[in-house]
C-alpha cells in the first residue's frame, strides 16, 4: 500500500481537491448552476465529455512512456475527421469505410512522427510540432476553413449522439480502449518494451530490444488512437470542425502527467491516463459550472501542468532518479 500511495499520490492529491473544490464553490456563489454537480445528468455529461480526450490521452501516454512527446494529436483529430466527412458528404463513401479513412489517416500521420524521430534523429518536440501545423493547415484547407454537418445518425452512433442520444456508448468504448491498452502495456512483451525503452534507453538497446522500432510503434498507435478520438468527438456532435480538438495536446498531456506519468518516460500506465483525463474533466466541469471564462480555464491547467512536474521532480530528485545538469 505505500508503495502504491507513493506511485499514485498525485491521483490522491488531485482527487481531494476535486472534493474539496465541489464542495467549498457552491458557498462562495450560490448558482443554480453549482447546485447542478452532484446530479446524474452532469455526471453523464462528463463522462461523455472525456470519453474522446482519454482516447486521446492513452496514445499521449503510449509516447510519453517512451521518453517522447506528441504535440500532433489535437491536429490529427482534427485531419481525421474532416477527411472521413469529406469521403462521406463529397465522395459517396459509406459511413464505416468514411471512418476507417479517418483512422487510417492518424495512423498515416503517427508513423510519419515516428519515422522522423527514429531515423531522422529530430527532436520529437519539433517533429510533433510540425506535425500539428501541418495537419491544421491541411483540416482547413480540404475544408476552407468551415464546419458541415448533416449526417446521418449512423454517424453518430459512435459519439453517442444522433435521435435518440446514448451517453453510454462513446463512454463504453473508451472503457474497452483503456482496458485494451493496459493489458498491451502489462502482459506483452511489446509493452515491456515501451517500459524498458522509456526507462533506459541505452540500456533497452544493450539487451536487444529494438528500440526505434517499439518508439515508432508507439507513435503510429498515438497518431492512430488521434484520429480515432477525433471521430468520437465528431460523432458526438455530428459536425467535422477542422478548429476541433484545439488544445487537447494539453489536455492528453495534463491526463497523463495527473496519471502519474514521467516526462522523462518509463513511469505510467492506461488506468493513469483514465484517472487523470477524469480528475481534469471534473476539474474543468467544475469551473464552467461556476461561469469561469474558457481562457481562464486553459491558464488554471497550464499552470496546474507546470506544478504538477515541478512537484514530480522534486520527487524523483530526492529518489535518485533525476540528477540536475
Amino acid at each position: 500500500m505505500p508503495r502504491f500511495i507513493a506511485r499514485n499520490y498525485l491521483l490522491f492529491l488531485m482527487s481531494a481537491a476535486c472534493l474539496l473544490l465541489a464542495f467549498i464553490l457552491p458557498y462562495f456563489e450560490a448558482t443554480e448552476n453549482t447546485a447542478k454537480f452532484f446530479t446524474a445528468d452532469n455526471g453523464q455529461n462528463v463522462a461523455r465529455r472525456i470519453s474522446a480526450v482519454t482516447v486521446v490521452a492513452v496514445g499521449e501516454m503510449l509516447v510519453i512512456l517512451t521518453g517522447g512527446i506528441d504535440l500532433s494529436v489535437g491536429g490529427v483529430a482534427a485531419l481525421s475527421q474532416v477527411v472521413t466527412g469529406h469521403a462521406i458528404k463529397v465522395w459517396g463513401w459509406g459511413v464505416f469505410p468514411g471512418m476507417l479513412l479517418g483512422v487510417a489517416v492518424g495512423l498515416a500521420c503517427g508513423v510519419v512522427n515516428g519515422v522522423l524521430v527514429t531515423k531522422g534523429r529530430i527532436p520529437p518536440f519539433i517533429v510533433t510540432l510540425g506535425m500539428m501545423l501541418a495537419t491544421r493547415g491541411a483540416a482547413l484547407g480540404i475544408t476552407g476553413g468551415s464546419r458541415f454537418g448533416g449526417f446521418s445518425d449512423s454517424f453518430k452512433l459512435l459519439g453517442g449522439g444522433g435521435t435518440v442520444e446514448r451517453w453510454w456508448i462513446p463512454f463504453v468504448v473508451m472503457g474497452v480502449v483503456v482496458v485494451a491498452f493496459a493489458v498491451l502495456l502489462n502482459f506483452t512483451r511489446f509493452g515491456r518494451e515501451i517500459y524498458a525503452s522509456g526507462g533506459n534507453l541505452t540500456g533497452a538497446r544493450l539487451s536487444g530490444i529494438n528500440v526505434d522500432r517499439v518508439r515508432l510503434g508507439a507513435y503510429a498507435l498515438a497518431g492512430t488512437l488521434a484520429g480515432f478520438g477525433g471521430l468520437m468527438l465528431a460523432s458526438r456532435s455530428g459536425v467535422c470542425d477542422p478548429t476541433s480538438g484545439d488544445g487537447w495536446e494539453l489536455d492528453a498531456i495534463a491526463a497523463c502527467v495527473v496519471g502519474g506519468a514521467s516526462l522523462i518516460g518509463g513511469e505510467g500506465g492506461a488506468f493513469g491516463a483514465l484517472l487523470g483525463a477524469l480528475i481534469i474533466g471534473v476539474l474543468m466541469n467544475l469551473c464552467q459550472l461556476n461561469s469561469m471564462p474558457n481562457e481562464w480555464q486553459r491558464v488554471f491547467i497550464g499552470v496546474l501542468i507546470i506544478a504538477l512536474v515541478f512537484v514530480d521532480n522534486m520527487r524523483k530528485r530526492r529518489a535518485g532518479k533525476l540528477k540536475d545538469g
